[in-house]
C-alpha cells in the first residue's frame, strides 16, 4: 500500500492584503503588471482575493517590493 503525503494548503496572510491597501507605491506596481485600474487593484485586496495575489507576477512585485519571504506572505490553512 503506497502512502501519500498531504500537505496543507498555504492561505495569504492578512498583512499582504492591509499592505496592498496602505502602500500606494506597490498598488502601483500592481496596477502596471495587472492592467487593472486602482480601484480594481484595491477591490482584490479588500475582499482578499487569493486568487489575484497567487498571480506569479503580482507575488513577485510583493516579494521585491516588501523584501518578505514566502514565511511572511503565507500561513497554513487552519
Amino acid at each position: 500500500m503506497q502512502s501519500t503525503k498531504i500537505k496543507k494548503r498555504l492561505k495569504v496572510k492578512d498583512t499582504v492584503y492591509r499592505k496592498i491597501l496602505d502602500d500606494f507605491g506597490l498598488r502601483d506596481k500592481l496596477i502596471e503588471i495587472t492592467g487593472l485600474r486602482e480601484s480594481g487593484v484595491l477591490a482584490f485586496a479588500y475582499r482578499k482575493s487569493e486568487r489575484a495575489v497567487r498571480d506569479f507576477e503580482v507575488m513577485q512585485a510583493i516579494k521585491e517590493h516588501t523584501g518578505w519571504t514566502d514565511k511572511e506572505i503565507f500561513e497554513e490553512e487552519k
